[in-house]
């Protein structure tokens, strides 16, 4: 069986379908579409008569754009520490004052402070605090 490489040319074999193409190429027979759209004008208006011998461009796949970072406000009076890790006694990168807006990518769960787990990952690979924001859960 010819190997199926994202990104390159693959010649029809007898047997193939879109959806196994699909399936060997980038383990998602689902993302035959992909291989469909990509090749039109050389398999015709149904995607299910392709021909042994046809040769046919597997498009790379790409990654979906990550989500945009959400943001919150410091809400905490004397301000919130920005730490290496999701908890209090990890290094101290940074301290902002209330009114101060951050961002993060993700909420995870660290230490409990205040009856508060909740800890925001930032883009910049730093944790705070979420219970000293306006979004306490994320």
């Amino acid at each position: 069986m010819a190997q199926v490489t994202p990104g390159s040319k693959y010649t029809v074999q007898p047997g193939d379908s879109l959806f196994s193409i699909a399936q060997q190429a980038y383990g998602d027979g689902n993302l035959s579409q992909k291989i469909y759209d990509a090749n039109k004008q050389v398999i015709g208006n149904d995607p299910n008569l392709i021909r042994p011998g046809e040769v046919l461009f597997i498009p790379p796949v790409t990654p979906p754009p990550p989500p945009p970072p959400k943001t919150c406000k410091v809400t905490a009076a004397q301000g919130l520490n920005i730490r290496s890790a999701p908890n209090s006694q990890s290094t101290l990168i940074a301290s902002y004052p209330p009114g101060t807006v951050l961002n993060y990518i993700a909420v995870v769960n660290g230490e409990n402070v205040a009856g508060n787990p909740r800890w925001g990952h930032s883009e910049q690979g730093h944790y705070y605090w979420m219970g000293g924001t306006d979004h306490p859960n994320g």
